[in-house]
């Protein structure tokens, strides 16, 4: 299957938008045991780590892999890897079940709400849901620019009062950069933990557990019922930008509404 995405992307959406846009539109079936190809000129023009966000979560559309076409970008982003690269594409006449075109110029960041990855919608409709915990990182969102983007929000403010955020750097690598850079003082002067890499409370393993009732907002993979903790807590994913925005208020809310 073949994605398509077409026009410019507004300041606040991201990799992570679109392909919880995308699998809003397909379900969490919708590419079951294919793989989807994502390309288009707001793909080429794409940063790696967000490519990677959406190639990660293919797998919550059913499918067997996520596939971005290289160029220019992938070859400076590989350069950094000691060993021969070959690349390779799509033939031009290649043949695709379905190929879905969007022109996705007026997308705002969205939200996908409990109890799946694919009941999404976007973050201004669910303004009035007070949440208790935000998690920031996970192998879907915990890159360094995610933890830049989550940082320069936080910056001299502070998280909701009896709010909980903790942030996960995906690796040591990108964990001691965060620290190098200053972004760790951030988090922690907000209020919030900042950890070593740990999968925690994105697969309910520890530290965020959910307990009856509470509620979170995530930039983990997937929000299914008991997925961070006790099978009646609810669970909202959504972009690292859209996760901080909201770790200030205390409820869902769109970044542009703190500038």
């Amino acid at each position: 299957m073949k994605f398509i995405y077409k026009g410019r992307l507004k300041k606040w959406t991201s990799g992570k938008d679109l392909i919880l846009f995308t699998i809003g539109k397909i379900g969490v079936d919708g590419a079951l045991y294919k793989v989807m190809e994502f390309g288009g000129p707001v793909i080429r023009g794409l940063a790696m780590d967000e490519r990677l966000t959406m190639c990660n979560m293919a797998i919550e559309a059913g499918a067997r892999t996520g596939i971005i076409e290289p160029d220019e970008i992938t070859r400076k982003f590989v350069s950094q890897f000691k060993r021969k690269m070959k690349f390779y594409k799509s033939d031009e006449d290649a043949s695709y079940e379905k190929v879905l075109d969007w022109d996705i110029s007026g997308l705002e960041p969205q939200v996908a709400c409990p109890h799946l990855p694919s009941n999404v919608k976007p973050v201004g409709e669910l303004k009035d849901v007070a949440i208790d915990q935000v998690v920031i990182g996970s192998c879907t969102n915990g890159r360094i620019s995610d933890l830049r983007i989550a940082a320069a929000i936080l910056k001299k403010r502070k998280i909701e009062t009896g709010l909980k955020l903790i942030v996960i750097p995906a690796t040591q690598k990108i964990y001691l950069q965060a620290v190098n850079e200053g972004l760790a003082e951030i988090f922690v002067k907000a209020g919030g933990i900042f950890s070593t890499p740990t999968c925690g409370p994105c697969l309910g393993g520890h530290m965020g557990i959910l307990a009856e009732g509470e509620v979170a907002l995530a930039t983990t993979n997937r929000n299914f019922i008991g997925r961070m903790g006790d099978p009646k807590s609810f669970v909202y994913l959504s972009s690292p930008a859209v996760a901080a925005a909201s770790a200030i208020t205390g409820r869902i809310t769109h970044p542009e509404r703190l500038s």
